[in-house]
């Protein structure tokens, strides 16, 4: 399922060339994310089962500039995934348009409590139906 967040630029999202800065995209993709897992109701009954996912790796492709007052939409939704990990897909669009801001990639890992890789097992699968509906990736 995909997942929509609209976000406004703000004057503390540009740096001095009055755009959005790269280290503010990752902040801001980080929030369409968590709002995916809310929206999901995914955050508690993945912990209950023991599992935590990291960022592991983040890929981003610059498109357009976002200035500020714009706003974006971000749309997000599970890729891939892999035995411990899997990969979230992530668009930024100028406001309604099609306009594409940043293209992102983000791999993220499963760890159980003691900071230890964890096995994407049917227990996070039966959570997390989106993640058990992914092509998997090798």
């Amino acid at each position: 399922m995909k997942s929509t967040t609209k976000i406004t630029v703000r004057s503390y999202h540009v740096d001095h060339f009055g755009h959005v800065n790269h280290a503010r995209y990752v902040e801001l993709l980080e929030e369409a994310r968590w709002r995916y897992l809310e929206e999901n109701q995914l955050l508690e009954p993945i912990h209950q089962v023991g599992a935590f996912h990291v960022v592991a790796k983040i890929t981003l492709q610059y498109r357009h500039p976002a200035c500020v007052g714009e706003i974006l939409r971000f749309e997000t939704q599970i890729g891939s995934r892999s035995t411990y990990g899997f990969q979230v897909d992530q668009k930024a669009y100028l406001k309604d348009s099609e306009k594409l801001v940043v293209n992102a990639m983000i791999l993220n890992v499963f760890i159980d409590p003691e900071g230890q890789p964890r096995l994407i097992d049917q227990n996070i699968l039966g959570i997390w139906p989106d993640l058990a509906k992914a092509d998997k990736m090798e």
